[in-house]
């Protein structure tokens, strides 16, 4: 299908989330659905509302509804992410509306629809300390699959790099020992891979590491242990990596020991030694908090991966979309699709700047339909005003290693705006987000 974008849909959510899942999927008799909305984090700061960091509550209840009705002999529908490790669920679910909601689709549907918190381990922050064990329900009713891609893996050609894997707030010696030359492994919720039909609801928001969130990257949530997941590679180009610019490399790899050498080991002496750190940001005049969606300050904390010259994170979040694409029940891969996917992006209110734990609200009143995740994030990355050529994750498609998804030539991607067919470049809508301070300067068309 060509990606169908409609704006002013807010007060339309029903209706077009039907009669889209009706043409894309009507055909189908699947046994097992599921949904995989973006349930990134709870509302920690007022200036980062709920409503720009997860998938819209109204949008989950209308692609629950749809299926119900589209599907009235599936044998379930379950509702899951894998938010992250310090993620408070039961209070996001609360901040977003989704109790009532859960309760009525659970009580309407005789059980057969679920919501779950699909992560293998849950923590919590806790001022004063890192993180500790939480005892909040979670986990996969249907357990887990270490899946293993081998050599066929999007992070293969820079395997020999291996030893530099890393994703902060997680085991690097996880991360790298499920990641060596011809041997990439990944930890996925077997919920996902039973699923016959896979409905994916992503938050339409930019992402600091990613350049964009959308389709492609909302997929980061089947997998239940992120320390399988490589987000960059430890330390800043010139000497091998992508963690972060040369510029103020030295600044950015102190902080970077500081913080993993210290704070997960010796409290105590993180503690004396921060305050040092916070004069060194005011000195060199670094921020890491912006204070509006256009502020445009000199130097941004552009550690982690969260910058344009991450080169890294599209390899990962490929290798989860081959996963979710080719791989069955049993986790083996195969070379044609294993289950029917089909992505529709919230941009109800849609999230701008520090993306994906700081977004901006922006009141976009837009859905977003498609079956090919590549060609509905390069549609939403051209409509925020962003070149689809000038982000890796939309410009490495190419060497996608499934079937189909991402096979088109951006000159002539056709995409349905309002019900109108149109050639994408062709459109001269620009929403002009605010991108993530890392590609400022660098996306923007």
């Amino acid at each position: 299908m060509r990606t169908r974008c409609f704006t002013n849909a807010t007060e339309r959510v029903k209706p077009l989330i039907s009669e889209q899942v009706r043409a894309v999927c009507g055909h189908l008799r699947p046994r097992r659905i599921v949904l995989k909305p973006n349930w990134v984090l709870h509302e920690s700061d007022p200036a980062f509302p709920i409503s720009a960091l997860v998938t819209d509550a109204r949008v989950i209840a209308a692609t629950v509804e749809a299926c119900l009705a589209a599907f009235p002999s599936a044998e379930s529908i379950l509702v899951g992410d894998c938010p992250l490790q310090w993620g408070d669920w039961p209070l996001m679910c609360r901040q977003a509306g989704l109790d009532p909601i859960m309760e009525d689709l659970a009580r309407r549907s005789g059980g057969r629809v679920r919501f779950h918190d699909l992560r293998r381990e849950v923590f919590r922050r806790i001022e004063g300390t890192f993180l500790v064990a939480s005892d909040a329900p979670h986990g996969d009713p249907r357990g887990y699959r270490e899946v293993k891609l081998g050599g066929s893996s999007h992070l293969e050609p820079i395997s020999a790099e291996a030893a530099r894997f890393a994703v902060n707030d997680y085991s690097a010696s996880v991360t790298r020992s499920n990641h060596l030359p011809g041997d990439h492994r990944y930890f996925v919720s077997q919920s996902v891979l039973d699923a016959d039909l896979f409905i994916n609801l992503p938050k339409w928001k930019t992402h600091q590491k990613s350049g964009i969130t959308c389709a492609l990257k909302n997929l980061v949530g089947t997998n239940a242990d992120k320390a399988y997941l490589p987000h960059f590679r430890r330390g800043a180009p010139r000497w091998g990596g992508d963690e972060y610019p040369d510029e103020n490399r030295w600044l950015y790899w102190a902080q970077t020991n500081l913080r993993e050498n210290l704070q997960k080991r010796c409290r105590w002496a993180f503690h004396l030694l921060k305050p040092g750190w916070e004069v060194l940001k005011r000195i060199r005049g670094i921020e890491t908090r912006l204070g509006e969606a256009g502020a445009r300050p000199k130097r941004f904390y552009t550690a982690g991966g969260a910058w344009h010259g991450n080169e890294t994170i599209w390899r990962m979040i490929y290798d989860l979309n081959f996963i979710i694409q080719c791989a069955d029940r049993e986790g083996r891969i195969h070379p044609e699709p294993q289950r029917v996917c089909l992505s529709i992006a919230d941009g109800l209110v849609a999230g701008e700047g520090n993306g994906p734990l700081q977004p901006f609200p922006r009141d976009a009143g837009w859905l977003a339909f498609g079956d090919d995740p590549f060609a509905l994030d390069a549609s939403l990355a051209w409509f925020m005003g962003f070149d689809p050529a000038r982000i890796p994750l939309l410009a490495h498609r190419a060497a996608y290693l499934g079937p189909r998804w991402g096979d088109f030539d951006l000159l002539s991607l056709e995409t349905e705006l309002d019900g109108t067919p149109m050639r994408l470049l062709d459109s001269a809508i620009n929403l002009r987000f605010a991108p993530a301070p890392g590609w400022r300067n660098h996306i923007e068309r």
